[in-house]
């Protein structure tokens, strides 16, 4: 008995426990920079949403879950998909580069079951490597709690 209640102590707690569920990050980029980021810029959303969920003890929603369930992805869509999923709260992320140095983050934390606006945030970051998202990450973490 005592063995299972360590083994159950180990085992990784459902974030959704708390609540919240983090969507996948959007990036809209806006640098024009002429080389062919696409696989950096979504190796670093990945990590952003990531280090929020890490942070913020909320769960991931994947990408593939979004596609099936609201291809077109609507407001009514995506609340009624969070509500299944048994999320109190949706947390939308949404990245603007404007070039190498300054990114631009809204973020908004949504009540889901009123569909109710909770937290509006904006931050600026600077630098376009893995550690700078990773930073911003724990910065807005910090900052939404």
């Amino acid at each position: 008995m005592r063995r299972l209640a360590l083994i159950l102590a180990l085992l990784p707690v459902p974030a959704l426990a708390e609540g919240l569920a983090i969507l996948p990050v959007k990036l809209l980029d806006t640098s024009h920079e002429a080389q062919d980021q696409r696989a950096d810029h979504a190796r670093r959303l990945d990590l952003l949403a990531q280090t929020l969920a890490d942070e913020l003890g909320g769960a991931l929603v994947p990408q593939d879950s979004i596609a099936e369930a609201c291809p077109r992805q609507t407001q009514d869509c995506l609340m009624r998909l969070l509500r299944q999923r048994g999320a109190e709260q949706g947390l939308f992320v949404v990245v603007q580069k404007t070039s190498t140095l300054i990114l631009q983050v809204f973020a908004s934390t949504i009540d889901v079951q009123a569909e109710k606006l909770l937290i509006h945030r904006e931050f600026n970051f600077r630098g376009d490597n893995d550690e700078a998202w990773r930073r911003a990450g724990r910065f807005m973490a910090r900052q939404l709690r």
